[in-house]
C-alpha cells in the first residue's frame, strides 16, 4: 500500500503529544516538549520531502530538466540532448570580374538574421557565382526561402549590395525538454536496439531536425529498411535530398550493420473539403478548419501498420475513416450540425502517400 507522508501539522501534533510521554514526572508549565517537537517535526518534515525528491529523480517520467539533461539522458541516447543546428545554403553573388569575396562576409537579411560566407570565392568572367553561407546563430529561424534577398553588410568594391539566396535549410532548435523526456522513456520502455521497427524510429529523431518518422522494414524487399521522415522545422517539411542523404549516414552508423538502408521523404497529398455547417460563422469555421488539421496531422502516416506498431504485410497505404473526419468536426467548438458532402468515403492513400489539409469549400 502507498506510503503516506504526514503533513508538518500533523508531525508537530503527534511529536508534541509523544515527546512528554517518556517523562514520568509532573510537566512544568514553560517545558522544552513544545519547543523541541516544532524543530524535530521540522527537520523530519524537510527529510521526507528530500526522500520524495531523490525518488522522482530515478524516473524520467518525474525527474528535473537538468536531472533529465545530464542524467538519463546520456544513460539511454547516445546522443544525448540534441544541439541547435545552424541553417546552410547558398547565394548567388553578382559583380565585377576577379572580386573578392572573402570567408566571412556578412549578409543581412530583411528581419536582421545574419549570415556568413563559408569559403571565400573568386568572381569568374561571367561576374556571378555561387557562394556557401551559414546561419550566424543556430536554429529554426535561419531557415530561409529560395529568392530571398541578402544584403552585403560591409560593401565590397566590384560587388553588388544585394545576393539571391538559394534555399537555406537544415538550421533546427535546440531539442525541447519535452521531446527529450518522450524519447528518453521510449528508449527505456523499447531496450536495447535490436532493430525492430521502434528502433529505426528513433535512430533517425536522433538527428537534429527530424520531427516524425516512419519505418518500414521489408518495404523494398527482404534485408531492406525504408524510413520516411518529415523536418516540420524547415521553409518545407519534406526534406531535401540533401537532409535524407543526413539521416541515411546516421542510420548507416547507428542502425544494424547489415541490409539496404533507403531514407525518402513521403509524397504530400492533399484533402480538399465541401462542407456545410451550422453555425455558419467565421468563428466556427475556423475552429472546424483546424480541427480537421489537427485530425489529418495526427493521423497521416505514409504507411499502415499492425496493432504490434509493425509493418503490415503485404505493404498497403493508410486509411483515414470518413467517420473519424465527421467525429473532429462535431467536436469544433461551436458547431451545431454539418453536412460532410466531400469526401463522401473512407480516405484511402497509396504506399508513401501523407495526407495534407487542402481547402475547404463551404456551402451556405
Amino acid at each position: 500500500m502507498p506510503y503516506e507522508t504526514e503533513s508538518l501539522a500533523d508531525l508537530n501534533r503527534r511529536l508534541q503529544t509523544e515527546l512528554p510521554l517518556n517523562h514520568s514526572g509532573t510537566l512544568l508549565r514553560r517545558n522544552l516538549y513544545t519547543p523541541f517537537a516544532r524543530a524535530l517535526a521540522g527537520a523530519v518534515h524537510g527529510i521526507h520531502g528530500h526522500i520524495d525528491w531523490r525518488v522522482k529523480q530515478m524516473f524520467p517520467q518525474t525527474c528535473d530538466d537538468d536531472v533529465l539533461e545530464y542524467l538519463h539522458a546520456p544513460l539511454w541516447l547516445d546522443t544525448g540532448r540534441l544541439k541547435a543546428v545552424a541553417a546552410s545554403g547558398s547565394v548567388l553573388f553578382k559583380g565585377n570580374v576577379g572580386t573578392v569575396v572573402p570567408q566571412g562576409t556578412v549578409l543581412n537579411r530583411a528581419d536582421g538574421r545574419r549570415f556568413l560566407v563559408s569559403t571565400g570565392i573568386t568572381l569568374p568572367p561571367n561576374g556571378q557565382m555561387r557562394a556557401e553561407i551559414v546561419a550566424e546563430i543556430p536554429g529554426t529561424a535561419g531557415n530561409t526561402v529560395a529568392g530571398t534577398v541578402l544584403t552585403v553588410s560591409n560593401p565590397i568594391s566590384g560587388l553588388e549590395s544585394s545576393a539571391v539566396a538559394d534555399t537555406i535549410g537544415g538550421g533546427s532548435d535546440r531539442e525541447t525538454v519535452t521531446a527529450l523526456r518522450e524519447r528518453v522513456i521510449e528508449s527505456r520502455i523499447n531496450g536495447k536496439d535490436i532493430g525492430r521497427t521502434s528502433d529505426w524510429a528513433r535512430w533517425a529523431r536522433e538527428v537534429p531536425g527530424v520531427t516524425r518518422v516512419w519505418p518500414a522494414p521489408k518495404l523494398a524487399g527482404a534485408g531492406t529498411v525504408t524510413v520516411y521522415i518529415m523536418r516540420d522545422g524547415d521553409v518545407s517539411p519534406y526534406p531535401t535530398a540533401e537532409r535524407l542523404a543526413e539521416v541515411k549516414k546516421h542510420l548507416e552508423y547507428s542502425g544494424l550493420p547489415f541490409g539496404e538502408i533507403h531514407v525518402v521523404a513521403p509524397v504530400a497529398r492533399r484533402v480538399d473539403f465541401v462542407l456545410k455547417i451550422t453555425p455558419d460563422t467565421p468563428e466556427v469555421r475556423q475552429t472546424v478548419q483546424n480541427a480537421l488539421a489537427e485530425l489529418l496531422a495526427a493521423d497521416a502516416t505514409p504507411i499502415a501498420y499492425d496493432d504490434y506498431g509493425d509493418l503490415q504485410l503485404p505493404p498497403a497505404g493508410h486509411t483515414i475513416p470518413r467517420s473519424h473526419l465527421t467525429q473532429a468536426i462535431s467536436n469544433a467548438v461551436g458547431e451545431y450540425d454539418h453536412q460532410l458532402l466531400t469526401p463522401a468515403a473512407d480516405l484511402q492513400f497509396a504506399v508513401g502517400e501523407l495526407a495534407e489539409m487542402g481547402s475547404i469549400q463551404w456551402i451556405t
